[in-house]
């Protein structure tokens, strides 16, 4: 009976946490709590700060690492500090991807497995609450509906810079189903998750000879060119390439790299 009782509970928790609305209603949750549409750098600063930072002998020691990580607190303070700090504000930093490098069994994979997962449970979190253009492939930050005209405007209302563009996909949306009234665009609250294909990706190699590039970047879904007439129409693309899956969180590309001494190279880029 107690475990019914967790089912049920855990239903009622999911009912809670979903949330669906208009552009327009978005707008006033992006004006109460501008820190939903952070970018996914910063999202992952703040999940790694928010579980509490300690610090002794002057190195900060990350409590978020602490459960599975050991004896690389100087190591995990540089990559804190020196990659996710600075590209959390928007520097140059975070056009980088970044490699992890090291020997079998020292924690890169761990150290990405931990990311991957913290991510899916903070998006669970009011702090961490992210959300998305409803339907749309690559999980659609809504802001990108403001028109660029109009940005430097909104930034001044409402305190917030907007960077990127609408997919394909979105802006064909918007113009032939909604009339460009973009404050009507349905927009729900998404939850990061690698097994649901959302917002957090893997790839990982196979052979370099018929490695196809559509795994990462999605493909052309020829069926569908005599119903849209075209193969540039959106809707005739596949936006499922893990590049797609993962825009909006993380990337993983295991094992990109081999050398003869077997060092294992992690490439992890932030979306």
């Amino acid at each position: 009976m107690d475990f019914l009782k967790r089912l049920e509970e855990h239903r009622s928790l999911e009912k809670t946490l979903a949330w669906e609305g208009t552009f327009a209603d978005y707008l006033e949750i992006v004006r109460k709590n501008p820190q939903v549409c952070q970018l996914a750098h910063a999202r992952i600063y703040e999940m790694i700060r928010a579980a509490g930072v300690e610090e002794a002998g002057g190195v900060k020691r990350y409590k978020f690492f602490a459960s599975e990580l050991f004896g690389l607190d100087k190591t995990l303070e540089k990559l804190v500090e020196e990659y996710f700090h600075p590209a959390a504000r928007r520097l140059d930093v975070r056009k980088r991807i970044l490699l992890l490098m090291g020997p079998v069994s020292g924690g890169k994979s761990t150290l990405v497995a931990m990311l991957k997962r913290g991510l899916e449970k903070f998006s669970r979190t009011e702090q961490g609450a992210l959300y998305a253009i409803k339907g749309c492939p690559m999980h659609e930050e809504p802001l990108h509906l403001v028109p660029r005209e109009l940005r430097e405007d909104f930034q001044k209302e409402y305190g917030i810079y907007v960077e990127g563009e609408l997919c394909p996909y979105c802006r064909l949306m918007v113009e032939t189903e909604y009339g460009g009234r973009i404050e009507k665009i349905p927009v729900e609250r998404i939850f990061l998750s690698e097994e649901k294909r959302t917002g957090i990706g893997t790839f990982a190699p196979s052979d370099p000879k018929s490695q196809d590039i559509a795994e990462l970047t999605g493909s052309v879904d020829f069926s569908t060119i005599t119903e849209y007439g075209s193969e540039s129409d959106p809707r005739a693309y596949r936006f499922d390439g893990e590049l797609n899956v993962a825009n909006r969180g993380i990337m993983e590309f295991q094992e990109m790299l081999k050398t003869i001494h077997r060092i294992i190279v992690v490439v992890l880029a932030v979306l």
